[in-house]
């Protein structure tokens, strides 16, 4: 009997240290798009996640680098209606990448200031994020 109360005290311990070990790891967030560049591609965004016990509240991250797929339909819708002729000339430019947009941002678990967009590139210690439109 005494054994089986250790296992049981050992299994809620090692429970509760899993909880807040996955409690800790931050991947991935939904965001708030503050401020972007359009030129530049990059964002100020609010994370949207907030709990009673304040461990995840967080300020403007500033600067995110925005992922091509999110820009290119705004580029690209843009590029239809200045080359169009008749009815596509009336598209709503109806921006994807704009102050207001719900985005979601990721963590990098490493630096990527020494990657330039191709080839391989050696881990560094510290995170960046990159941005991504739902």
């Amino acid at each position: 009997m005494k054994e089986s109360k250790l296992q049981e005290t050992f299994h809620e311990l090692m429970e509760q240290h899993g909880n807040k070990a996955n409690y800790d790891i931050n991947v991935a967030n939904m965001a708030t798009v503050i401020s972007y560049d359009a030129k530049r591609h990059v964002a100020d965004v609010q994370p949207s996640v907030s709990d009673a016990g304040g461990q995840d509240d967080v300020g403007v991250i500033n600067e995110c680098p925005v992922l091509y797929p999110c820009y290119a339909v705004d580029e690209l819708r843009d590029e239809i209606i200045k080359l169009a002729d008749g009815n596509l000339k009336q598209l709503n430019k109806r921006e994807t990448m704009k102050v207001g947009a719900t985005v979601y941002i990721v963590f990098n678990d490493r630096d990527l200031d020494n990657f330039s967009g191709t080839g391989t590139y050696t881990k560094l210690v510290t995170a960046h994020i990159a941005l991504m439109t739902p």
